[in-house]
């Protein structure tokens, strides 16, 4: 999966993303860069801090502008996209390393990027000596206000080092942070979890001078709507709204370390946090191995099963009625939550899902919809307006399956998680419309369908984009008459 794909960024429309942390971020920089020029965009690239000369070669071309917003050469800045689709824009030349821009700047930019069919604008906010693994400074992340994407990145050859010189930059705060105040204490995947996300979650209001640049910084604008500030961060950091927040866990290029990047991510999952998994370096094929979030499974329940004379929702099948075998699946499948919308003997069936819910601790939900009558297309809608804001995919099934196995969902859940928008089921290669898996970027669709058919229209319409998993079709037998209950009993 490539990184422009898993940070959903929109081809037509301008993204600001700003990369802070260790371990990648010039790496993930370029190659994002990169990406998007192979897909016929502008591109701009710059830091808020500094860049060695080294890594600036990595662009095709650089433009040197001044500090304040009125001295960009747009006429240069045209040129040179013209010439290569990709600038990077710095100050001067201290030393081995190039001067970044102040965020005014780039906000600066960013405000007249239409008239320069820029598409792109990626940033370096923080610098990190090459280590893996740091914690920001008071002074940073410089952070544009114009940021639309939020990439705190961590190198995972971090793990098991020691919180201490050489191996992680500005180890006393990282510590301080981390509250473990032994410099033994060797890096966990759990202090990566908080790492990577909690302090980002914050804002500094009051800048402070920086020793890299001699300069104040403009406002860090992290972004987030739900930091919590209990949580100890990498500075006075407030909070705020608008950034997309988006962890890479980079150089997960082998087993150990891809096995403890599920771990974070799966944790992070669970405080509602997107995180992808990555491998950025040049020599990697694949930029992203996985991408993880907060995930819904949704059963369809909300039908009067005409042709079955009796609810079937509440028919028992193996000790417990199908609905309740349907939301145990949906627990089961490796969803952070499950979704069961109700219609006809709605209070039946929420009555049948107690015990479950009850043990469930919150992640089983029960949802009415109101105008069942109007077919499945409506019980989908009312289930897309039922998920969590933070939801990156939702799986649908419908709840006369009864030998949908648990493994199916998770081989589905795994078709998205490695960069599939759409996963659905096929038998002898006709695809099917349950279950499937859909990305939250076809979420608008899903609201727009009619009639009775679930999402299965859309899988059509879009074929060529869907992985599909090979099934036996008795799997996917549903149960619509008495005859059908005789057969599967």
């Amino acid at each position: 999966m490539q990184l422009h794909h898993a940070l959903r960024l929109p081809p037509e429309e301008l993204s600001v993303t700003t990369l802070v942390g260790a371990g990648g971020k010039t790496s993930a920089l370029f190659r994002l860069a990169d990406e998007a020029v192979a897909e016929g965009r502008r591109v701009v690239t710059t830091t808020t801090t500094r860049i060695f000369a080294t890594q600036a070669d990595r662009a095709p071309t650089r433009l040197v502008v001044g500090l304040e917003e009125n001295t960009i050469d747009w006429a240069a800045l045209e040129a040179n996209l013209a010439a290569h689709g990709h600038c990077l824009l710095v100050t001067s030349l201290a030393g081995l390393k190039y001067q970044g821009l102040p965020a005014a700047v780039v906000d600066a930019l960013a405000a007249r990027a239409d008239d320069f069919g820029i598409r792109l604008i990626a940033v370096e906010g923080d610098g990190s000596r090459r280590r893996s693994v740091e914690a920001p400074a008071p002074y940073e992340p410089v952070i544009p206000n114009c940021t639309t994407h939020l990439i705190p990145v961590v190198g995972l050859d971090g793990l098991g080092l020691p919180l201490a010189e050489p191996y992680v930059q500005r180890p006393e705060r990282l510590r301080a942070l981390l509250q473990e105040p032994d410099p033994a204490t060797r890096l966990t995947p759990r202090m990566i979890a908080r790492l990577v996300a909690h302090p980002y979650r914050q804002r500094s209001i009051e800048p402070t001078e920086s020793p890299d640049t001699g300069r104040q910084p403009a406002s860090r604008a992290c972004r987030q709507n739900d930091g919590d500030p209990s949580l100890p961060t990498g500075g006075e950091r407030k909070q705020t709204v608008g950034a997309r927040l988006a962890p890479l866990l980079d150089k997960a290029d082998s087993a150990p370390w891809l096995a403890a990047a599920r771990q974070i991510a799966h944790q992070l999952s669970r405080q509602n946090q997107p995180t992808l998994i990555g491998a950025v370096g040049s020599e990697s094929q694949t930029a992203i191995r996985e991408r993880w979030g907060p995930t819904t499974a949704v059963v369809l329940a909300a039908g009067e099963s005409r042709r079955m004379g009796k609810p079937k929702q509440l028919l028992w099948w193996q000790g417990e009625p199908l609905v309740a075998r349907a939301a145990r699946v949906a627990l089961q499948s490796g969803a952070s939550e499950a979704v069961v919308i109700t219609g006809a003997v709605g209070e039946q069936v929420e009555a049948a899902l107690e015990a479950l819910r009850r043990d469930a601790g919150g992640r089983l939900r029960v949802v009415f919809n109101p105008n069942w009558q109007d077919g499945q297309a409506e019980s989908v809608r009312v289930a897309v307006g039922a998920l969590s804001v933070g939801c990156e995919a939702a799986l649908f099934f419908p709840v006369d399956q009864p030998r949908l196995p648990v493994a199916l969902l998770r081989r589905l859940w795994q078709v998205w998680r490695a960069g599939s928008d759409l996963g659905a089921v096929s038998v002898a290669g006709a695809l099917r419309g349950a279950p499937a898996v859909f990305d939250r970027r076809f979420f608008g669709a899903l609201e727009q369908l009619q009639g009775d058919r679930g999402g299965g229209g859309l899988l059509q319409q879009r074929s060529a984009d869907v992985i599909s998993i090979e099934t036996p079709p008795h799997w996917l037998a549903d149960v619509d008459t008495p005859e059908d209950w005789q057969a599967l009993a």
